[in-house]
């Protein structure tokens, strides 16, 4: 699991993007507190693959902070759909 990836969880409902790592945690967002953070231990975390457009549709509902904060996340994410559209 790489930072960017989005993960299922106990913690929350659902998905949760990876924001930091270190050893066997990880940062992760929460969706039911805005996107802030958590930490986790790895082995409790499950790496999924979303569409691009359920990646960006989560992250872009966390708080206005979240842009800020995680600029050249949301911009890959970004890119990852018109990537995506543009080759359809």
């Amino acid at each position: 699991m790489l930072v960017g990836d989005f993960i299922c969880c106990t913690s929350s409902h659902k998905p949760c993007l990876i924001i930091e790592e270190k050893e066997e945690r990880i940062l992760i967002t929460i969706d039911e507190y805005n996107g802030d953070y958590m930490w986790i231990k790895k082995y409790k975390a499950d790496k999924i693959i979303l569409n691009p457009e359920e990646e960006l549709s989560l992250v872009l509902n966390y708080g206005d902070w979240f842009y800020k904060m995680h600029e050249n996340i949301i911009q890959d994410i970004i890119i990852k759909n018109l990537t995506y559209y543009f080759m359809k």
